[in-house]
């Protein structure tokens, strides 16, 4: 049997080739009860995320965009299994997670996450370079090697290992915090990296640094990203795809350039309509989309964006609409793709 320090030098094996995808969610869901009363008993839930499926490949990156408490972040912290799904599996590379499957320990060794908030994620008491240093030797790499990893990916990321190392996370600033919250993720030597938010609160001329680091990290270590953010520019740059989500669900799902280019969903036409533009000519005086969402804890029934889309019919209350077919690998959950659906504006028959 291999030591620890031999496993830790290098990513673990590609089980099923490129075509089997790195990540399989599967009917995803995380509903929050809600208690109150006298007795305190369930009086509803907050469904957060309800019935979520996609693949992530090999290699890519893939955005999940989406209004605040669409359900972005429950998504990433249930794939990272934070939090325990209401239903739901999560397979990677074709081995269920959990129970029969991969322990947890074995998943975190190839999946690790980056946080929005780069001051919160680290240890006030550990200096840098114990910091990134910590999970190696969790996992059985013992502190010498585990040290000079440590060091090897301050350089990766852009920090002198002579001038870091020793410093404590108050005393950086908040790129370079995320610099080594991004070093840290990469100290097992992961396959997929989750990245919540990572850029949202760093200073857009930070923001581009980071991102550019990211695209060099994923090419030289041979990453995957699944990549969450509500900026809509951000994503189109560093992803290969997009998925949509709108109050809980998926609504939309596709190659990036399709999507931007044609969006099958009117969620998503109005979230890429919001863009601001320094065009004159391109600028709005009403916004694309009006009206909050409505309240998780009791969502309209048929199509959740009904309340809110210019093309709903009455059908669209009584029917939730698939994720249909709206060109190559594109799919979007409105009843205006889907044939045979009762829209006035859907084909009446499938082909």
């Amino acid at each position: 049997m291999a030591s620890p320090q031999a496993l830790l030098s290098r990513p673990m094996p590609d089980l099923g080739g490129p075509a089997q995808p790195l990540l399989s969610v599967r009917g995803l869901t995380k509903h929050f009860p809600l208690k109150g009363g006298l007795l305190n008993r369930a009086r509803g839930s907050v469904q957060a995320v309800d019935d979520v499926s996609f693949d992530l490949r090999k290699g890519e990156t893939l955005g999940i965009v989406g209004e605040s408490g669409c359900g972005k972040s429950t998504t990433s912290r249930l794939i990272m299994a934070l939090m325990q799904p209401t239903a739901g599996e999560v397979i990677f590379d074709g081995q269920s997670v959990g129970p029969g499957g991969l322990t947890l320990k074995e998943y975190r060794r190839q999946v690790q996450m980056v946080f929005q908030d780069s001051y919160a994620s680290l240890n006030p008491r550990l200096t840098i370079e114990e910091s990134i240093a910590f999970a190696p030797q969790v996992h059985g790499l013992p502190r010498r090697p585990a040290v000079e990893r440590a060091q090897e990916l301050m350089a990766a990321v852009g920090l002198e290992p002579a001038q870091f190392a020793r410093r404590y996370p108050h005393e950086l600033s908040g790129g370079q915090r995320q610099r080594i919250n991004i070093a840290r993720a990469l100290a097992l030597r992961p396959r997929l990296i989750i990245l919540d938010e990572p850029v949202s609160a760093l200073d857009k001329s930070v923001e581009a640094q980071v991102l550019n680091l990211l695209m060099d990290l994923k090419e030289q270590y041979g990453l995957t990203y699944l990549f969450i953010s509500h900026d809509l520019n951000v994503v189109h740059y560093v992803s290969d795809r997009v998925l949509v989500m709108y109050l809980g669900r998926v609504a939309e799902f596709g190659p990036v350039d399709a999507l931007y280019e044609k969006p099958a969903h009117p969620y998503t036409a109005a979230l890429l309509a919001s863009r601001p533009s320094m065009d004159p000519e391109r600028r709005r005086s009403e916004p694309p989309l009006s009206g909050d969402p409505p309240n998780p804890v009791n969502p309209p029934s048929g199509c959740r964006f009904r309340t809110r889309c210019a093309l709903a019919e009455a059908v669209c209350a009584g029917t939730v609409p698939p994720l249909a077919e709206a060109g190559p690998g594109h799919r979007a959950a409105c009843l205006v793709h889907a044939p045979g659906s009762g829209h006035s504006k859907a084909t009446a028959h499938a082909a």
